[in-house]
């Protein structure tokens, strides 16, 4: 029976995320300038040295791979959440997060090819202003917000009870649950900010006030201690995203099994 293997797009995209995360927390250390601007100062980073050019198209693939991976879960059902509401969030989520790797992988190829790229450009808040003009935009910015906080309260809490660890294999290192533990912890405080901002633009109808990645980092500036304690719980994170590369379950569904969770 032919099988439909989400295994290669899972690994590829874990590797592309733990190159981003790694990147961000290492940048939050060393140039503040480029880690405010989140995966755009990674991308434009990457430009610059020798062969970056190359590396980046690379890291797209990855990302766009991710994307389509986080999509093909959430269709399927990879992670069996189940139809209920409990289970339609987080295949809403993976969803979400799926378009926006897709998005991010498109950047990181327009920025590797010179196309229609533009410095200083920051594309989440222009996605912000676009939704805000929008009939309810405001109301539809709130709720992603909303989801961002959610998404932070799920990652913190799967960090504190070791749920992330159902989903990686035995033979992986000792280490991988204290690196997931602290990992997600500091990701879900970035979720966190991200959602407030994205509250707080909708509430003023600016979308000034919306945090990319990097726009978060920015903020948490203010406390030097949980500025350096995020910037190095994102590069334990990308530990994790590079152990996950290789030991994370991934299920094999065939095209019948498939089939069973689609939308009737």
């Amino acid at each position: 029976m032919t099988l439909t293997r989400l295994d290669r797009l899972a690994r590829a995209g874990y590797s592309a995320r733990a190159v981003i995360y790694g990147l961000l927390g290492y940048l939050a250390l060393t140039t503040s300038h480029l880690a405010t601007k989140g995966p755009q100062g990674e991308f434009e980073l990457l430009r610059t040295i020798p062969g970056g050019r190359g590396i980046l198209l690379v890291l797209a693939a990855g990302l766009v791979a991710y994307g389509f991976y986080k999509l093909a879960s959430a269709l399927m059902d990879a992670d069996h959440h189940g139809r209920g509401i409990k289970g339609g969030a987080e295949r809403g989520g993976a969803a979400i997060g799926g378009f926006a790797y897709l998005a991010l992988g498109w950047t990181a190829i327009r920025l590797a090819r010179d196309i229609g790229t533009e410095p200083g450009t920051n594309g989440s808040k222009e996605a912000a202003a676009a939704t805000l003009q929008m009939p309810m935009g405001n109301l539809a910015l709130a709720l992603a917000g909303a989801g961002f906080l959610l998404a932070a309260a799920v990652q913190l809490r799967s960090a504190i009870k070791k749920r992330f660890m159902k989903y990686i294999e035995p033979g992986a290192p000792r280490y991988t649950c204290t690196m997931g533990r602290i990992g997600l912890a500091a990701r879900a405080i970035v979720f966190a900010v991200i959602g407030g901002s994205l509250i707080r633009a909708a509430w003023h109808g600016d979308e000034q006030h919306v945090r990319d990645l990097g726009g978060a980092l920015g903020a948490l500036r203010e406390s030097q201690l949980l500025y350096l304690a995020v910037a190095l719980g994102l590069i334990v994170f990308a530990v994790y995203s590079a152990i996950e590369a290789r030991y994370r379950i991934v299920p094999r569904l065939d095209a019948v099994d498939a089939g069973k969770h689609l939308p009737s």
